[in-house]
């Protein structure tokens, strides 16, 4: 997958206690894989071992079902990699969702 730089924010909170925001990725029955970049922290909300989490990056794959995240900061990119643009994983953000 094709990598974007990440504006990485100095003043987000790097505490993985304060992850307020959750982001989403939701599957349709099509392979597809997917990456989601924050400008803060960031970390698996599921224990399904579905993706890699790094500080500030998550990446794995999904056909169906969902997979969740908490962050803190702001959203800084997304990039999903499927083989049919008909039924692309969708991706939903929500903020401040403690």
């Amino acid at each position: 997958m094709a990598r974007d730089a990440a504006n990485l924010n100095e003043d987000a909170p790097n505490s993985h206690a304060a992850l307020p925001n959750r982001v989403t990725v939701v599957g349709h029955g099509i392979p597809a894989s997917f990456e989601i970049t924050v400008d803060g922290a960031i970390e698996a909300a599921d224990d399904d071992g579905t993706a890699v989490v790094s500080e500030h990056a998550a990446e794995g794959a999904i056909e169906a079902g969902s997979t969740r995240f908490r962050f803190s900061g702001d959203m800084a990119n997304a990039h999903v990699l499927d083989r049919s643009a008909s039924q692309s994983p969708t991706i939903h953000v929500e903020y401040g969702s403690e």
